[in-house]
């Protein structure tokens, strides 16, 4: 056995920072206040706007999960998991062990980028809180106001932590940081609710092992990358029930580990900004959000004119994140991460969703030879737009000189501009009713039973029945 010398010169011992660790160290205040909120929060004492907002990205999670799992891919990841248990898998119609059903559901949310998000705290709350804590709810038998609080408190901890970020170190995305702290709060509060201590040693441990994803796979649309949500969902989830069961971090992990390696521009000390879900968004396009400008302005265009087949070139200005995206996409996947095919494909089509993002229509010759006129700028003026909004101006040149123009600051589905109830359900149905046709009211029923007496069982059974019949 080595002496001590000889496993210092292997592995340093590094002195810790000055406080780090200590209860009342640096960023203490901030890991109480949100131990506290994931402890005590309620969905059915919230605002009558909050708890809306809850209940819709409940809907809309459950539908972009739907639409996700009838990839090839997924399809067969799905197959690959065989153990029984009692959490639904969303598009299947077998019950499986919690942990195979919070991979699945979160790998299924990925796929065709119509994800939530959180433009200030960019990332996806949602999309890593709902599916951990139903795939817990339906295996505990819990019920559906126990969901929605629990869905409430981890989007709320986790956003928050999201904006002390400042986003994430060039080349890490995000999914797998904040979004992950989220969902083992939201864990804690299913299991333990009230517990405040449950909820900081949770807090403290999904900031101690954080899955760090590579952007580059994301970004270039590699199926791998559907994986990324679906391991953070289950990994947050983990370390959620592990603290529940007691296990302790040591203190301080959000800024001695979790800062240093997840976040960008680390600011434990800023403002709270009330309820977040009122200011999170829920996607009109199936592409990356940082393209939304781009692709409001062009649907602005094409609903008022219909299909463009007479297009000559497109001049695309945008803020230095989205114009980054200029490339022409080789496959249906990257598509979703390309301004100059996405635009063909509206340009051509006079939509951009499920049912034109395709392999056929992306691949097909009119929608490459139009993506190739697509020039993408960096707009420098644009830059100061984002993180407050995702700006982009669009110029059309027809055949015969004329030109039609569209602009975007805001996209449609954010903050201020958040779709409403009908809004909402009409995309969610939609995607429902193109995954399981005639199941949607059923399925959408079972979400809003939720708030009702309802609970997380009755919403798996709809979404078993959509799949057997």
């Amino acid at each position: 056995m080595p002496d001590r010398e000889d496993v210092a010169a292997v592995v340093p011992v590094v002195a810790p920072a000055p406080d780090v660790g200590r209860p009342d160290g640096p960023g203490a205040g901030m890991i109480e206040r949100l131990a506290a909120t994931a402890a005590a929060t309620d969905w059915a004492s919230a605002p009558a706007a909050v708890r809306d907002r809850v209940l819709d990205l409940v809907a809309d999670t459950v539908a972009v999960a739907a639409l996700g799992s009838g990839r090839a891919e997924l399809r067969a990841l799905a197959a690959g998991c065989t153990g029984s248990g009692a959490s639904t898998v969303v598009g299947s119609p077998h019950r499986r062990p919690v942990g195979d059903a919070q991979f699945l559901n979160g790998s299924a949310i990925a796929a065709d980028q119509l994800q939530d998000g959180h433009r200030p705290a960019r990332g996806h709350p949602a999309s890593h809180v709902v599916p951990a804590v139903l795939a817990l709810a339906e295996d505990r038998d819990l019920t559906g106001a126990e969901l929605l609080s629990s869905v409430l408190a981890g989007y709320q901890v986790g956003v928050r932590v999201g904006r002390a970020m400042g986003g994430t170190p060039d080349g890490v995305h995000d999914i797998g940081t904040w979004g992950q702290v989220g969902a083992a709060a939201g864990v804690a509060r299913l299991l333990a609710p009230g517990d405040v201590d449950a909820a900081r040693r949770a807090i403290e441990l999904a900031g101690s092992a954080v899955l760090l994803s590579d952007a580059a796979t994301v970004f270039a649309g590699r199926t791998g990358g559907h994986a990324f949500l679906g391991a953070s969902v289950q990994l947050g989830a983990s370390l959620g029930a592990a603290a529940v069961a007691g296990l302790e971090p040591l203190p301080g992990a959000l800024e001695r580990h979790f800062a240093a390696v997840a976040a960008r521009d680390w600011s434990a000390g800023g403002p709270e900004h009330g309820h977040e879900v009122l200011a999170g968004y829920t996607k009109a396009h199936p592409t990356c959000a940082h393209l939304h400008g781009v692709n409001d302005a062009v649907a602005d265009i094409v609903a008022a004119t219909g299909p463009l087949t007479d297009v000559d070139r497109v001049e695309v200005r945008t803020f230095a994140h989205a114009a980054r995206f200029d490339t022409v996409a080789g496959s249906e996947l990257a598509a979703r991460f390309s301004v100059p095919t996405s635009v063909a494909v509206a340009l051509l089509t006079g939509a951009l969703d499920e049912t034109t993002l395709t392999t056929a229509t992306v691949c097909s010759a009119p929608v490459r030879d139009l993506a190739a006129r697509v020039e993408v700028r960096h707009d420098p003026a644009l830059d100061a737009g984002y993180p407050a909004g995702r700006p982009a101006r669009v110029r059309v040149v027809r055949a015969d000189g004329s030109e039609l123009t569209g602009a975007a600051d805001l996209p449609r589905g954010d903050g201020t501009r958040a779709f409403d109830r009908d809004t909402s359900r009409t995309k969610a149905r939609r995607l429902l009713d193109h995954r399981f046709p005639g199941h949607a009211d059923a399925v959408l029923a079972a979400v809003d039973g939720l708030a009702a007496g309802g609970d997380a069982r009755s919403l798996g059974a709809a979404l078993r029945a959509a799949v057997v019949a």
